[in-house]
């Protein structure tokens, strides 16, 4: 049995180093040493008086792991009308590492264009009080990280193709997970989230995109016909399914049925101002420090999810 194994043969969990989590401060301040239980090879306890009650696998009769404790980047806050959960609402989700069935999720490929595979996976997995569907998708690309490495390892190995054009190399290059840094959410983002457009004085309300709105796009997309002069419509989509309502300069609520016309009409100043005001990313993907070995030119990208991301 090698040192990076449990006696019935699953990985163990990988340490975070604190230095390397950009929220690490903020996670402390809620009075939890969550980074260090949530990987304590040693076999750390917390307090006997807390007692949990962890969802059961969805699916079988049989569990061979127990659930690790994770740090949600956007600290719970948003959860407040989908759980009591005490953990979730304090900045923590608990989840079970991966198993062969939710390998079959990521590998029928229906579940994989429909946006669904995410959701499914997340959902078998989690074992505190929340549904998948309710996962920001702030969270969900952090959560399928950690997924992986407490499923399959801490390391992740993948081909990058150099950016330079003289060069084009492939190369290989590996990252360990649990030193990723992430972003926390702002702490002033509340829900609705109110955004004034700064050139028309319209006002509209929103919420930051969840799981279920991810298939909600898709199936709007697939219903829509399609041609090859056809402009990009991702940002107007995915405002149609998170708003709530819009309201004009003299206080009136424009009908849900006209609320594509007027994304498409408002002009550029007002779409860059709801883009700014939507757009929050973890950053845990964004690759830094990577130089191609080839002509020692700086990398700039992401972390590729192809499909050996889930795989030893």
């Amino acid at each position: 049995m090698s040192e990076s194994q449990t006696p019935n043969g699953a990985p163990e969990a990988p340490k975070i180093d604190p230095s390397k989590v950009a929220n690490a401060d903020a996670i402390s301040s809620l009075g939890d040493d969550t980074i260090q239980k949530a990987q304590d090879s040693s076999g750390q306890k917390e307090a006997p008086d807390v007692v949990r009650s962890f969802k059961k696998r969805r699916g079988g009769k049989f569990n061979f792991v127990q659930p690790e404790k994770i740090p949600l980047p956007s600290g719970g806050r948003l959860y407040k009308r989908v759980t009591n959960d005490p953990d979730i609402l304090n900045g923590y989700i608990y989840m079970y590492p991966m198993t062969v069935k939710e390998e079959e999720i990521l590998s029928t490929s229906r579940f994989l264009k429909s946006g669904a595979a995410t959701r499914m996976v997340i959902d078998n997995c989690i074992a505190s009080d929340i549904e998948a569907k309710d996962i920001l998708l702030f969270d969900s690309n952090y959560l399928l990280f950690y997924l992986r490495s407490i499923s399959y390892g801490d390391a992740y190995k993948f081909k990058l193709k150099c950016n330079n054009n003289a060069c084009e190399q492939e190369f290989e290059h590996t990252v360990h997970i649990t030193q990723l840094q992430f972003e926390e959410l702002p702490e002033d983002v509340e829900e609705p989230i109110k955004i004034p457009l700064p050139k028309t004085g319209y006002t509209v309300y929103t919420v930051l995109p969840r799981l279920f709105h991810s298939e909600e796009i898709y199936q709007r997309n697939i219903k829509k016909k399609k041609s090859t002069t056809d402009s990009d419509t991702r940002l107007v989509d995915n405002l149609l399914a998170t708003i709530t309502k819009i309201v004009s300069p003299e206080g009136e609520e424009l009908k849900p049925g006209d609320w594509e016309e007027f994304l498409e009409a408002i002009p550029g100043m007002d779409r860059a101002e709801l883009k700014e005001k939507t757009d929050y990313s973890t950053g845990v993907d964004s690759l830094e420090g990577v130089v191609c070995p080839y002509c020692a030119t700086d990398y700039s990208g992401t972390i590729p999810i192809g499909t050996d991301f889930f795989r030893f």
